[in-house]
């Protein structure tokens, strides 16, 4: 797993892109929402450039993170952003702070244990999953194994009629 690097060379934790999304969703509004509308569009590129530059995230990660977008999409973001930081001194006073919130927050996180299951890396936070945050993901997925059979099987019968004509 990529660790970052602070400048005096000691390995930090990787800042959670929730968490990323978090700090720059207080400060400029909502990132992770559907369209290009402005100001969404903008908060959302900050916050990839952030993810990118701040937590080192790959380019595919959070793209997935911001509602499966592509990573050149991700590559478009943090191009604009730098180039907005080059001659927008708003915008690098923005992201300064925004940078500074997120190292603060990734101090102040709990400590994590990371196991390895089969490859993959996985993060136990010390906080404990509750019965109800289960239950919200069990719903969630509940809902969305119904949609997929309720095409699958409207799949089907549409090629089962068009067989019998």
């Amino acid at each position: 797993m990529f660790v970052p690097k602070i400048d005096d060379g000691v390995p930090m934790r990787q800042t959670a892109l929730a968490e990323i999304d978090r700090v720059v969703s207080e400060r400029l509004g909502c990132a992770r929402v559907a369209g290009n509308a402005q100001p969404a569009a903008f908060n959302r590129q900050v916050a990839m450039y952030l993810a990118k530059r701040v937590g080192g995230w790959s380019l595919t990660k959070i793209g997935k993170f911001y509602n499966g977008r592509h990573h050149t999409t991700v590559c478009h973001a943090i191009r604009r952003i730098e180039a907005l930081r080059a001659v927008n001194p708003d915008v690098d006073g923005l992201l300064a702070v925004l940078i500074d919130q997120i190292k603060a927050v990734g101090v102040n996180m709990p400590s994590r244990r990371e196991h390895v299951v089969r490859g993959i890396a996985i993060t136990e936070s010390a906080l404990p999953i509750t019965e109800e945050f289960l239950m919200i993901v069990a719903d969630r997925l509940a809902s969305h194994l119904k949609v997929r059979i309720d095409e699958i099987l409207d799949t089907r019968l549409l090629d089962a009629g068009s067989r019998r004509t």
